[in-house]
């Protein structure tokens, strides 16, 4: 039963598509196009106003410079203390290795 049932919409649905004549599948391309013409017009518009509304700040060039400094500097202090961190634990575990037996 169930198969006979799924073979009458399909049948349905293939004669809705088979009526459809050329002048009509064309009008309704066109509202499609016109359609997503509009989504996409819409979507710069938020895109646009998005952009403008999220610009980055702009700096005097001495501001900047102070700016970049203390990056760098806090950049510098943070891979010296990961370098520190990754020799102490080359030199624990060469401990390990050394005293304990396997």
């Amino acid at each position: 039963m169930a198969i006979i049932a799924t073979q009458n919409n399909q049948r349905q649905t293939d004669d809705d598509q088979q009526s459809l004549s050329r002048s009509a599948y064309r009008a309704q391309k066109r509202k499609e196009q016109a359609a997503f013409e509009q989504r996409d017009r819409e979507r710069l518009k938020a895109e646009t106003r998005y952009a403008r509304q999220h610009t980055n700040p702009q700096y005097d060039p001495s501001e900047e410079e102070a700016l970049v400094s203390q990056k760098v500097n806090r950049l510098k202090r943070r891979l010296n203390w990961a370098i520190l961190g990754l020799s102490l634990a080359i030199v624990a575990t060469f401990l390990v290795l050394f005293f304990v037996e396997f």
